[in-house]
């Protein structure tokens, strides 16, 4: 069979035959393998989706409850600092009260060095005086009166008991 323009329709069954078998002994060998590895990678990706999913969770839980601790820690360090503040002005206090009674201790131990001292002047300007009094006596009753040494006993015995009263006074202020 002579064709126009040498065609030969044997020839053209043939070829198309031949690409008939090829296709398909290719679509046997390898469509399987090439399904099986666009299946893998396509399971592949939808497994890391899924993971960077249930990591986007877990990471905003972890996030929520990192935050919740935190204001957890803010309120009880709040809650520590308040207590804090109350022991410190407990022992303020405290502390006030004991040197409220220091105070109250020296002043009293003060007061009563005082009055020791009060007392002790008395007494020293007493037996002054007392001395005084019985040498001015000794002079009369001897009769050895001068009326200047007397008179000038006489001046110092009133200004040592004045000046005893007024220190005796000064001291009671």
């Amino acid at each position: 069979m002579n064709a126009p323009l040498n065609i030969d329709i044997t020839q053209i069954l043939l070829h198309m035959l031949n690409f008939v078998i090829l296709a398909g002994a290719l679509s046997l060998i390898l469509y399987k393998p090439v399904k099986k590895f666009l299946d893998e990678r396509r399971a592949y990706y939808e497994k890391l989706e899924r993971d960077n999913e249930e990591a986007a969770k877990k990471c905003e839980e972890l996030k929520n409850e990192y935050e919740e601790k935190l204001r957890d820690a803010d309120e009880a360090l709040l809650e520590k600092q308040r207590e804090a503040e109350r022991e410190m002005a407990q022992n303020a206090g405290r502390y006030v009260e004991n040197a409220k009674k220091q105070a109250e201790a020296i002043v009293k131990a003060a007061e009563e060095e005082a009055e020791a001292r009060k007392e002790h002047i008395l007494e020293s300007a007493q037996t002054e005086i007392g001395e005084l009094v019985i040498s001015a006596t000794q002079k009369l009753v001897n009769g050895k009166a001068d009326p200047e040494t007397d008179s000038a006993l006489y001046d110092e015995f009133i200004r040592t008991a004045n000046e005893t009263l007024s220190g005796e006074g000064g001291r009671n202020e």
